[in-house]
């Protein structure tokens, strides 16, 4: 099918060194050799040249590069552009380019024609904006694994399998008369197929737990009472002053967040309103109900208490249910001043550190001890190479669905045509994950997520 040429900026707009400018479509190797006076030229190769406008002006010096269509990124001929990353240059070269014949892409239009010429499966697309926009090391590597084609390897085995058994199924409805199968034997074997099949895919819907941690930070509150010095613990983790940290207590009444690195992870710390039993008013209602709406949604909990004060904290139970000696840290402050409270007696079972965040200067030793606490937890420090994202989960289940409507009946005295049916819907459910089934809304969808020039 004949495209449109396609032209973006591949490369972040502003300022720089060098700015890359993509095309891809049937007006590519023209536009090249135009532009480098080349008839005859070795593809992948960077060629110097003048970039002239059509009134045969100047505009730059550039590097230009031809890709032909078997070994180009989208699977078209393509060409990229290097210049001088001027955004007026840029801008000029890429109005240049649509007045002979090119169109501005859309956003993920590169890769959604990689996608339709065969270059990448659907995960393998999705993984694409994954590895852009990946914001720790766990996250691109995760992405990078599914970008090379293990999510797809598992779902094909899969699909692969379900094929087999399906065959077999087909084989008994055409041979049904003939006595060469053992139903006893063959139906067990199936069976045992489905169920394996079942299996792989809830694990693989079982990664999706994982995903939040990886793409987005461990999410971490920090809980306590009013003054007891949350704020101040968000700062000195920070090392910044980014929270108001006064005497009065309940000056924090919204929830304030920011991302840290403590070894090989990313939290990312809320720091929220003080919990006591009877609020001041309806702003601080209001803040306290944030702050354990907050909670209950985390994966991680510092637990602040005032070593000075008469009261320890006013934890909801809801939220002491979910605390365990893998989610949680408490924090024992303002130890320069006189004890006040049995803090032994606050939640006994948690890990504790015992800290002055007013006098201290080096916050390694408490990242330290966060680190301890999530080494611990296999959810928040799991080494896992593939991660399904919501669409997947969304697939699988569906596929699963049809699968387990396949095994129960089994033990019923229905038509195998029924169970046929039930596996061969789980198959082209199964399909949408790699792109295998084709539906434009999904795939418009998908790629418009993409940044322009991908």
């Amino acid at each position: 099918m004949q495209r449109d040429t396609i032209v973006a900026l591949a490369t972040p707009a502003g300022v720089s060194a060098m700015a890359v400018i993509r095309i891809s479509g049937p007006l590519s190797q023209s536009l090249f050799c135009h532009f480098t006076s080349k008839g005859e030229f070795s593809p992948r190769t960077l060629y110097h040249c003048k970039y002239l406008l059509g009134g045969g002006k100047l505009l730059d010096d550039v590097l230009m590069v031809f890709f032909p269509f078997v070994s180009s990124y989208t699977g078209e001929d393509a060409v990229e552009i290097y210049c001088h990353g001027n955004m007026l240059i840029v801008e000029n070269i890429l109005a240049d380019l649509c007045a002979r014949g090119c169109r501005f892409a859309e956003p993920g239009e590169f890769t959604k024609r990689a996608f339709l010429n065969g270059k990448l499966d659907l995960c393998q697309a999705e993984a694409v904006a994954d590895v852009i926009h990946g914001t720790n090391e766990r996250a691109i590597r995760v992405a990078q694994n599914q970008l090379s084609g293990i999510l797809s390897d598992k779902i094909n085995a899969v699909s692969k399998d379900l094929l087999n058994v399906l065959a077999r199924i087909e084989m008994e409805i055409d041979f049904s008369d003939d006595e060469i199968f053992d139903e006893k034997i063959l139906f067990h074997d199936i069976l045992q197929k489905v169920e394996t099949a079942i299996k792989k895919l809830e694990t693989l819907i079982g990664s999706n737990k994982y995903h939040s941690v990886i793409s987005n930070g461990i999410s971490t509150v920090i809980l306590g009472e009013p003054n007891a010095g949350k704020s101040s613990l968000f700062n000195f983790l920070l090392d910044e002053d980014r929270a108001i940290v006064s005497e009065i207590a309940g000056t924090t009444r919204d929830i304030i967040s920011e991302k840290i690195v403590i070894g090989n992870h990313i939290l990312k710390i809320c720091d929220t309103a003080g919990l006591r039993s009877r609020a001041l008013g309806e702003i601080e209602k209001t803040g306290i109900a944030k702050a354990i709406a907050k909670a209950l949604g985390a994966d991680f909990f510092l637990i602040v208490v005032n070593i000075n004060s008469n009261t320890l904290p006013a934890i909801p139970r809801e939220i002491v249910d979910c605390l365990n000696d893998q989610n949680a840290l408490v924090v024992i402050n303002k130890i320069d001043l006189p004890k006040s409270c049995a803090v032994e007696d606050f939640l006994p079972h948690l890990d504790r550190i015992e800290i002055s965040i007013k006098n201290e200067t080096n916050p390694r030793v408490l990242k330290r001890k966060i680190l301890e606490v999530i080494s611990r937890n296999k959810t928040l420090n799991n080494d896992i190479d593939i991660v399904v994202n919501a669409r997947h989960v969304n697939i699988l289940r569906r596929a699963n669905a049809c699968l387990e409507a396949a095994q129960s009946k089994w033990l019923q005295p229905l038509h195998i045509e029924t169970i046929a049916s039930d596996i061969r819907q789980s198959l082209e459910i199964l399909g949408e994950i790699t792109g295998a089934y084709d539906n434009e809304k999904m795939l418009d969808l998908i790629f418009s997520n993409f940044c322009i020039g991908k």
